[in-house]
């Protein structure tokens, strides 16, 4: 057990920071609810402090997971991890009032403005450069002018869609771009699922004009997408015969690209994965 622990503990501050990352989605929109109906309740009170919480941990495991890149990169989230759980378990003590709000409120874009100024100060490029100037400067106007009774809600909405970013960025980066473009390659997949696109397109024109059950065009489009995904929303549904045989084909089809694209995908990543030399540079550090 000991043994199991040591060799995936490079793999504890990603997993965490992903959980975590996660976890800020409902924590933060049920906050902002609770915020918007009643600012300083107990109940309130108990979500800002989860709220909070979450964001230090996230913080917490991020400085971990990047401990290797810099110094100051650990510093900063480690600091910040530490100001949000410190103001998270203080507000569940004296709770929430307009001064601890405003406290909070600028202890979260304190945070925000170092790592992007720490962002500028580790990559010089023009273009990041840039794009962290200009959010600098969002932060700032949103810290001196959302001084109001929504303000709690705009860190909640940002910090929820950073945190959606962060887990798409977290996946994404351990994807082999260079082999999903061989396998894309090899596989003829752009081919085959520009078919099924073509495909749905053709049948939405015609499901729009036979089948008064469509209103439109992209009310067919939609029933394809349900068709060829297997989700079936049942909200729209062919009412005639022709509807329904063109349904059948496009769903038979659909399930047999998507199977199959699925199938070789896996199977084909694997094999390359396995006679890559290099394949050990996309684990999670």
């Amino acid at each position: 057990m000991i043994g199991l622990l040591k060799s995936n503990l490079g793999k504890i501050p990603f997993l965490g920071h992903m959980l975590f990352s996660v976890l800020t989605f409902p924590i933060a929109f049920t906050f902002m609810e609770k915020w918007i109906a009643n600012p300083y309740d107990a109940k309130t009170s108990a979500w800002f402090c989860a709220f909070y919480v979450t964001l230090g941990l996230v913080d917490l495991f991020r400085a971990f997971r990047l401990r290797g890149e810099s110094r100051p990169t650990f510093i900063v989230h480690l600091v910040c991890s530490a100001a949000f759980v410190a103001w998270g378990a203080l507000s569940a003590v004296i709770g929430l009032n307009p001064t601890t709000t405003v406290a909070a409120f600028m202890i979260y874009w304190a945070c925000a403005l170092s790592k992007r100024v720490l962002a500028i100060v580790k990559n010089h490029n023009i273009g990041s450069v840039l794009f962290n100037a200009v959010i600098i400067l969002a932060i700032i106007s949103l810290a001196y002018g959302a001084f109001d009774r929504y303000s709690m809600v705009i860190v909640g909405f940002i910090a929820a869609l950073s945190s959606l970013l962060t887990v798409m960025i977290l996946i994404f980066s351990h994807i082999r771009v260079d082999i999903l473009k061989e396998i894309i390659r090899k596989t003829y997949a752009v081919e085959i699922i520009s078919g099924l696109l073509v495909m749905m397109v053709a049948f939405s024109f015609v499901l729009n004009i036979i089948d008064d059950a469509f209103n439109s065009f992209w009310d067919a489009l939609w029933y394809c997408f349900a068709i060829v995904t297997t989700i079936g929303f049942g909200d729209l549904t062919p009412s005639d015969g022709i509807g329904r045989i063109l349904s059948v084909i496009l769903g038979v089809y659909g399930i047999v690209v998507v199977a199959l694209i699925t199938s070789i995908i896996v199977n084909f990543y694997g094999e390359m994965k396995k006679t890559d030399p290099d394949r050990d540079t996309g684990t999670m550090q």
